[in-house]
């Protein structure tokens, strides 16, 4: 019997190891290791979790359809998981496993230890790409290094797309004979000891076919503005589909294609290669992610960042987790995430760079509580964003790149409308006090001056940095 091992890709369609599984003769079944333990260290926000485990029941009804059972099997953690899957290869006696490959380093070597297992019992493990467009070790510069200045790859990335024209993947056979959903009840547990607000899940539909039509409806209604409205936050400017794609309900590929086709629109041309270049920037931090596994250990891509002294004032952490840091965009954001579970991403380099420039205070921190209410979290996206915004990461902003909150709200939220919705206390401020409520404080009752001031950040995050640097130089220069 041949296996389909899904993980961050649960759909049935554009889905390269289920359609290459059943297109032999062979008995087919699917399998998904559920870990919420892995989960818990992975800091997977419940809203998340929530959109996988419901987006499990429509794949096993998928599934069904198509003649496969689908098995769910509560595995804990990532370390358990690979006991369990060589237990039911053992008791299926299952012949070939075929899955996409994920990149992180914990699933890295959770997959490495399942192929040695089952290479011991003589049972091939097929991996495929099917969760980036370019696969992360296909482009290499001149010197055959990979690439960490996202233009240049961007340009590569381009080319070796145009090259590869990759067709659609093939709609998966259907199986003859009646199939089951064996682990319904496993995921139906699992959602119902969820402690996550209904409302919240509710904003969120799971599931391949949701995505395909929101997939549909960017690409007929806003993929031709997508470059002029993306930046504001009061606009629906953006595709609303990095959770499917993230979770992989969505195919990349089938993404990328829709928006090619789009491309011969002449009046869509714009904003649909604007959009691509989007998913080539989740393959650049994929791919660096891939490349350079000790990202997933913490640590900063630029070594030296790694001396930078931050800040440890909890205040100010709990104030720009709550939304109460007396900047009315980057508390808008904050506000918007807590309660819905996802950030225009004008507002997570705002939110991100506030919290590692104006307050100081270490990007780790802020990785983390991002991953914990992020129904897209991703962990190569978040990671590649934050390190981006601090400064500290690959084709980083430099590190004198200080946003001012202020002209960000005035730039793009110049009406002060996506303000009002989340900070309702300023709601009845005209366009221009919308944006700097400190200096009407009787006017914006019950909302907090700023924290820290936005004069002078600049130069003490230069000094900060320029010290890290020359202790790192320094240290160099003593190991030789």
């Amino acid at each position: 019997m041949r296996l389909v091992w899904f993980r961050n890709d649960l759909r049935c369609h554009g889905h390269r190891p289920l359609t290459q599984a059943l297109a032999g003769n062979e008995p087919v079944s699917a399998l998904y290791m559920l870990c919420p333990q892995q989960w818990d260290h992975h800091d997977v926000a419940p809203v998340r979790r929530a959109y996988v485990l419901n987006s499990l029941l429509e794949l096993g009804e998928s599934l069904q359809r198509l003649g496969v059972d689908l098995h769910v099997i509560n595995a804990g953690d990532f370390q358990r998981s690979v006991d369990q899957l060589a237990g039911f290869v053992d008791e299926h006696g299952v012949t070939e496993v075929f899955c996409n490959r994920d990149y992180p380093l914990n699933e890295l070597n959770r997959d490495r230890a399942v192929a040695e297992r089952l290479q011991a019992r003589g049972v091939p493990v097929h991996g495929f790409d099917d969760q980036m467009l370019v696969p992360p070790r296909a482009l290499n510069t001149g010197k055959g290094t990979p690439y960490t200045v996202f233009t240049a790859f961007k340009k590569r990335w381009d080319a070796w797309m145009d090259d590869a024209d990759p067709q659609p993947v093939p709609a998966p056979r259907k199986r003859p004979g009646a199939a089951r959903f064996v682990g319904r009840g496993v995921v139906e547990r699992a959602l119902n000891e969820l402690s996550v607000d209904e409302r919240l899940v509710a904003l969120w539909p799971a599931g391949e076919k949701d995505a395909a039509k929101q997939l549909q409806r960017f690409v007929e209604q806003d993929l031709a503005d997508y470059r002029r409205r993306r930046d504001f936050p009061d606009q629906p400017g953006t595709s609303g589909l990095s959770v499917a794609l993230s979770a992989g309900t969505l195919a990349p590929l089938d993404a990328y294609r829709a928006a090619r086709l789009a491309m011969a629109d002449a009046g869509a041309r714009d904003g649909a290669a604007c959009w691509i270049g989007e998913l080539a920037w989740r393959d650049f931090y994929r791919q660096i992610l891939h490349r350079f596994p000790r990202l997933a250990k913490g640590a900063p891509f630029r070594p030296e960042t790694g001396l930078l002294r931050w800040s440890d004032n909890e205040e100010h952490f709990a104030a720009w987790c709550q939304g109460r840091t007396g900047y009315p965009l980057v508390d808008a954001a904050m506000r918007q995430l807590v309660q819905t579970g996802w950030m225009h991403n004008r507002l997570r380099m705002l939110s991100a760079m506030f919290l590692s420039k104006h307050l100081f205070i270490d990007w780790r921190r802020g990785e983390r509580f991002f991953m914990r209410h992020l129904v897209d979290g991703d962990f190569a996206a978040n990671n590649g964003g934050w390190q981006w915004s601090a400064s500290t990461g690959t084709d980083a902003a430099p590190y004198f790149r200080v946003f001012s909150p202020m002209r960000q709200s005035q730039r793009f939220d110049a009406e002060g409308r996506f303000i009002a919705r989340y900070v309702p206390e300023l709601a009845e401020l005209d366009n221009k006090t919308i944006h700097e409520p400190w200096k009407q404080p009787l006017m914006s009752h019950g909302y907090p001056p700023p924290i820290v001031a936005h004069q002078g950040v600049k130069q003490q995050v230069e000094s900060a940095f320029r010290q890290a640097r020359d202790a790192w130089q320094q240290q160099q220069g003593s190991n030789q």
